[in-house]
């Protein structure tokens, strides 16, 4: 073979050679270019943090100042967050009790003089006795609806219609008494006396307690007026008012009362 003929093939192995050398490292650096695409975590987060338009600092004087005291905690002490926690002023008598369908009873926002007044109506409510001089002028109209409603509810419950007969000897000493002006002076008073008996008997029969507590609830205030809810209890059952209350000159009046909530405990409501 003519040595021209051998110096072109060693050529063209020569050329073959290095196009293979470059084509292999072109699929090297193709590679390595995918696999740094791939998503990372890091890669995300950098994403997101550089998508994120932030705002200015407030108040970063206040952030960079070193507090080293606190007022009505002793300088001396180091702070730490249970020493800031135990300065901090006791909030513990401002937890107050609640009933379950009546509220909280905190009755901290009661006036003394309220609370008085609503004491006092309530005992009179409680033994089912006239409350007039507690309603405000032109308000009685209140009270009347409230005692018919009591007593539609509560009649049969307490006995409300039922009233104590009077004996056979009460009956014909009361007879005597009236027909019989010229009678002695000891059937007099023995006639006296059975009829204070009977008066005495009837008092007690008012004065009996047909609710025999109640507490005051959290009032609602609108305006002049008080709105306090008062529950009341018994072994046979249990009433919650609301009564609306201002004071004039003064002196503390109710203007309204309604009967929200009641139970009778043989089961009717």
């Amino acid at each position: 073979m003519p040595k021209k003929q051998v110096l072109q093939k060693i050529r063209i192995l020569f050329f073959l050679s290095f196009s293979s050398l470059l084509f292999s490292c072109s699929n090297a650096d193709t590679e390595s270019a995918v696999a740094e695409e791939k998503i990372t975590l890091r890669s995300t987060a950098d994403a997101l943090y550089d998508s994120i338009i932030w705002t200015d600092a407030i108040e970063v004087d206040r952030l960079t100042t070193n507090v080293s005291s606190v007022q009505g905690i002793s300088s001396r002490l180091n702070l730490t967050p249970l020493i800031v926690l135990a300065g901090q002023p006791d909030d513990s008598s401002r937890v107050f009790p609640s009933l379950k369908n009546f509220g909280s009873l905190d009755t901290s926002l009661i006036p003394q003089s309220l609370r008085t007044m609503l004491t006092s109506f309530s005992e009179s409510i409680s033994k089912y006795k006239e409350a007039d001089s507690f309603m405000a002028k032109d308000c009685l109209y209140s009270l009347a609806l409230f005692y018919t409603d009591f007593r539609r509810i509560f009649g049969d419950c307490f006995g409300l219609d039922v009233l104590p007969a009077e004996s056979d000897s009460q009956v014909k000493e009361k007879e005597a008494s009236e027909s019989d002006s010229s009678a002695s002076a000891s059937d007099s008073e023995k006639s006296e006396g059975e009829l204070e008996a009977s008066e005495a008997e009837g008092a007690q029969l008012v004065e009996k307690s047909y609710f025999t507590s109640f507490v005051l609830g959290q009032p609602f205030l609108n305006g002049i007026y008080y709105e306090v809810p008062v529950k009341f209890f018994s072994e046979q059952a249990s009433m919650t008012l609301c009564i609306f209350c201002f004071e004039n000159s003064g002196t503390w009046k109710i203007d309204q009362i309604q009967i929200t909530d009641w139970e009778l405990f043989n089961g009717k409501k």
